[in-house]
């Protein structure tokens, strides 16, 4: 829950930069859901991205004025982005069930337990992604690191997903317009629940305890 109040705390604290990461983050989805084929694959790239940013951002209080960690890391990004396809899926279901006809009642259990799947793994994936990036440790280690490490802290990473899942079913509810607010809190949030599990010595890249 630190990390959650964490991130709210600089979403409140920040709100000029974060509706603008926010407003970044909205337009790229709303425009790229219409790009036939690779529409899933480019929204994976693109969360990826603007999560890397918001991690940097974060750290130094501003806007990284070069992107090398694209050029250095590109395997990393496009196989985690094709890992991320069956979780843009589960997203993009719940979605689709909010907009639905069916009764709202009906629609809303089912799209928050999609959702808390879908974000569970989204975290799990960018905290290998930035574990294999900052430690040089290969991709199928790192998730394995993680994964070990989302379990023995199951409750964090449960809460984190159910709350965030809340934030995402509101947004969707609100015609998306909500996005602007919730994609940021959702990049600072995953931010700082990695620099949590990391402190606790959890994502040690030997034993993953």
């Amino acid at each position: 829950m630190n990390s959650l109040k964490q991130a709210l705390i600089q979403l409140k604290e920040d709100w000029r930069n974060s509706l603008l990461l926010g407003c970044i983050a909205t337009i790229f989805v709303l425009l790229v859901r219409f790009v036939p084929y690779l529409s899933a694959f480019v929204i994976s790239m693109g969360l990826l991205f603007l999560q890397e940013i918001s991690n940097q951002y974060s750290q130094a209080r501003k806007w990284p004025q070069q992107f090398n960690f694209i050029k250095q890391h590109l395997l990393s990004f496009v196989v985690t982005a094709l890992i991320l396809l069956p979780t843009s899926a589960l997203l993009g279901s719940a979605m689709g069930l909010l907009q639905s006809p069916q009764d709202i009642l009906q629609t809303i259990p089912l799209s928050l337990g999609l959702l808390i799947l879908a974000l569970y793994f989204y975290l799990i994936l960018n905290h290998a992604l930035r574990l294999n990036m900052e430690n040089d440790t290969s991709l199928a280690k790192a998730i394995d690191i993680v994964a070990l490490a989302s379990i023995k802290n199951f409750k964090e990473y449960f809460l984190v997903s159910f709350y965030l899942s809340v934030a995402i079913l509101i947004s969707g509810l609100l015609w998306g317009f909500g996005f602007i607010v919730t994609l940021p809190f959702v990049f600072f949030a995953t931010n700082h629940i990695y620099r949590h599990i990391k402190d606790k010595g959890a994502l040690n890249r030997k034993t993953g305890i």
